[in-house]
């Protein structure tokens, strides 16, 4: 797993979660209740665009345009000790290639478990399943592609900068498996 990867997502789902966390410990603090309390709900979306490769399936130096649409909904809840994120990331990815071809998702999601417990251990789960149609000019279906992955990160934040730094990770498994048809 790439370290940069796994610092996005981190930050993206951790970074909404710290500032929530901050301001109802107050109030929690101050109720002294030992009862799980549900923070908040993310409800957001956000595009990116960019040129890339279709990973793994087309020649590596064919580069298209790429739109990708990402829905993300998730439930922070404060334990004893613990911040948990739990949510799923959809997407609708879509590429258009140089040539003519066009790739459309279909499903596309990860769903993930983030664990902030104190002081600053990290656990990250995630499955995640990603199926797209490589389309000719004419609309005319030519390929697919598929990735499954599930991945299980822990990491202690020794520097405390957010950051998954090299000799921070504990433990790291994952599977990744990509199809093309």
């Amino acid at each position: 797993m790439h370290l940069t990867r796994l610092t996005r997502c981190i930050r993206r789902i951790a970074a909404p979660a710290a500032a929530l966390a901050a301001a109802v410990c107050l109030c929690a603090t101050a109720t002294a209740r030992a009862d799980t309390v549900v923070l908040d709900t993310i409800d957001e979306t956000t595009t990116h665009t960019g040129e890339a490769p279709l990973e793994g399936c087309l020649p590596a130096g064919l580069v298209g345009r790429y739109t990708v649409v990402e829905h993300t909904v998730a439930q922070v809840v404060r334990t004893d000790g613990a911040m948990v994120v739990k949510g799923v990331d959809s997407y609708d990815f879509h590429m258009d290639l140089p040539d003519g071809r066009y790739v459309q998702s279909g499903t596309d999601y990860e769903r993930f478990t983030v664990v902030l417990a104190r002081p600053y251990h990290t656990v990250l789960s995630t499955v995640s399943e990603d199926e797209r149609t490589i389309y000719a000019a004419d609309g005319t279906p030519v390929g697919t592609l598929t990735i499954t992955e599930r991945k299980k990160v822990v990491f202690e934040d020794a520097d405390l900068d957010g950051e998954a730094d090299p000799g921070e990770i504990t433990v790291e498994r994952v599977r990744f498996d990509l199809t093309c048809g």
